[in-house]
């Protein structure tokens, strides 16, 4: 007898144990959320309160301790504000990348800043001689213009021919044409010369080198623009 009241006992105390532990353990895993309300009093249960809808919220554990906290739902117009700012940082890091891309390319296609004016002047000078030829062009336009405008002097009281009135029209057409091709290219060289000039001045600040002709005393050499009189003809 005295045997088996000796030998329960030690199995006794370990039920107990193991029943305190899964208590304990239990009452670890128990999950509380909290909230203020629209009063601004604390609630809580084991589900999220109802008066916590729309609302921050907190998760304590079963000692209470904080373990997450909920931001409450975003308005339309917060929304709003939060994909826009999103969409900034998202621009401003492609923004940074590119001009990363940029520079590496910089350095890589050029050795020395001569380079970049020889690519500057072979770019120009491929505009330049597609500019000469719709400056041509243009001249041509004009010249007919004025024979057709003589033609249409000549019918000054008499109906204009089908025939002239298809060439004026197709006149006039034709000088809009290369009057906006000569404005184009005019604009593609100023274009690349301010590109150019930018590249220049960042691949120099990459290099930490400075400017050739200040370096050495002499003039910077600057392209020669296409000439001004031929668009005065």
């Amino acid at each position: 007898m005295f045997f088996k009241e000796t030998a329960m006992r030690p199995l006794s105390a370990l039920l107990i144990t193991t029943t305190l532990l899964v208590t304990i353990e239990a009452a670890a895993q128990a999950r509380i959320f909290c909230c203020d309300d629209a009063r601004g009093r604390k609630v809580c249960a084991d589900f999220v309160p109802p008066e916590c809808a729309n609302r921050a919220y907190e998760e304590r554990d079963g000692q209470g301790r904080i373990a997450k906290k909920y931001n409450a739902p975003l308005t339309a117009e917060q929304q709003v504000r939060r994909t826009a700012e999103l969409a900034k940082v998202d621009a401003e890091k492609r923004k940074a990348l590119e001009e990363q891309r940029h520079s590496a390319a910089l350095l890589a296609n050029y050795a020395n800043e001569n380079e970049i004016d020889s690519a500057r002047d072979r770019a120009l000078a491929a505009i330049e001689k597609n500019l000469q030829q719709s400056r041509s062009k243009l001249d041509e336009a004009n010249k007919a213009k004025k024979k057709l405008e003589g033609e249409k002097a000549f019918y000054k009281n008499k109906p204009l021919p089908a025939q002239t009135r298809t060439l004026i029209r197709d006149n006039e057409s034709e000088l809009r044409a290369q009057q906006a091709a000569v404005d184009a290219q005019t604009k593609e060289m100023e274009d690349v010369r301010a590109r150019f000039a930018a590249e220049k001045q960042q691949y120099l600040a990459l290099t930490g080198k400075k400017p050739e002709a200040a370096a050495t005393g002499k003039p910077a050499v600057v392209p020669s623009r296409v000439n001004e009189s031929a668009t005065k003809k």
